[in-house]
């Protein structure tokens, strides 16, 4: 058996999905959480032991999660940045989630002998989520966001709780994640171009960083041993950058859709979002764009991984074509099997 026992929080999650399988595969016994009423089915994997925690938040309960021989902790729980007016979230649940819910487990883990590193998933949002020059570990931090304030308030306190303990901790801020199941922007786009309608996106000339789900864990599958990551920030992407237009052709070339892209002044896309904010504001009603949406399609976002990729001695094992392939590929499968379930007595 394994001398290595891993707590993965927040495994039913995009990443946790992913993760979890993929320690096993390295030789990690794994206890997964989860905040649901029905414990998960544990992908197929009897080395996946599955334990149902609380509302995460000041006052989850870690003691049964950290308890029994655990060596390493992923923390990956946490309320996801979202858009559209369905999903606004309150700032304050992601002060309780993502910051006072991750006091508490490292705590948790500073009061637990057997426990070495702690690797929390932070979020390049927790540094900005615009930026026209490349953004690294040591470019100040001045998040934006409610979810890039709470990221970055947990970083701090994590730190704060292991300043004066053994505890070895890593931290990673990932770029923009897309991947097999990811509901995200990237999900957005695949649809604008399902739309197979010519795009005024043709003027765009930013610059973003992205990063394939299967780069990311491998990531962590690092940052869990490589004595580099110990007591240590990084910035995680994908390379090359790709401008919105590069990213939607690589989108289109994956998927054998055409993609029609047709030249529009960026200012003009940025009133026409403006407009768009304001009806929604005055009227309740989304007019399916706003200022935000345009921004995340006009607006740069370069992230510099180097530092990680030469001091742990990393590779990402996925290209981005690979990348966009599977993605492109589990859509359709995800596709297919709601036109199976829509069509079933």
């Amino acid at each position: 058996m394994s001398d290595r026992f891993v707590l993965v929080t927040g495994a039913t999650g995009f990443v946790g999905k992913q993760l979890c399988p993929m320690l096993v595969r390295n030789g990690y016994r794994v206890r997964a959480t989860s905040t649901r009423a029905v414990t998960p089915a544990p992908y197929g994997q009897p080395e996946i032991e599955w334990l149902r925690v609380g509302p995460i938040g000041p006052l989850t309960n870690w003691e049964n999660a950290v308890a029994g021989g655990i060596t390493h902790v992923v923390h990956l729980a946490a309320v996801a940045h979202r858009v559209g007016s369905r999903e606004e979230v309150d700032a304050g649940a992601y002060d309780e989630v993502n910051h006072q819910g991750t006091v508490g487990l490292a705590r948790a883990v500073a009061r637990t002998p057997s426990i070495e590193r702690f690797v929390f998933m932070s979020s390049i949002g927790a540094v900005t989520s615009l930026s026209d020059v490349p953004v690294d570990a040591k470019t100040p931090c001045r998040p934006d966001t409610a979810y890039g304030t709470s990221k970055l308030a947990a970083e701090m306190a994590l730190q704060r709780v292991f300043a004066d303990t053994p505890k070895e901790w890593c931290i990673l801020r990932p770029s923009l994640l897309y991947g097999p199941g990811n509901p995200g922007n990237m999900a957005r786009l695949l649809s604008l171009i399902g739309l197979r309608i010519p795009l005024p996106l043709g003027s765009v000339r930013n610059e973003r960083t992205v990063m394939y789900v299967g780069n990311l864990i491998d990531a962590v599958r690092v940052a869990l041993v490589h004595p580099a990551a110990a007591r240590n920030v990084f910035c995680l992407g994908d390379v090359p950058n790709l401008s919105t237009p590069e990213l939607m052709r690589g989108l289109g070339a994956a998927s054998g859709e055409p993609v029609h892209l047709f030249p529009f002044p960026v200012p003009a896309l940025k009133l026409m979002g403006k407009a768009g904010s304001l009806v929604k504001n005055v009227t309740g009603q989304s007019v399916g764009f706003d200022a935000q949406a345009v921004e995340k399609l006009c607006g740069s976002l370069p992230v510099d991984s180097s530092q990680f990729r030469t001091s742990c001695d990393w590779t990402p094992p996925f290209s981005l074509q690979e990348g966009l392939r599977a993605t492109v590929a589990a859509g359709g499968a995800d596709r297919d099997k709601a036109a199976d379930a829509e069509g079933g007595a």
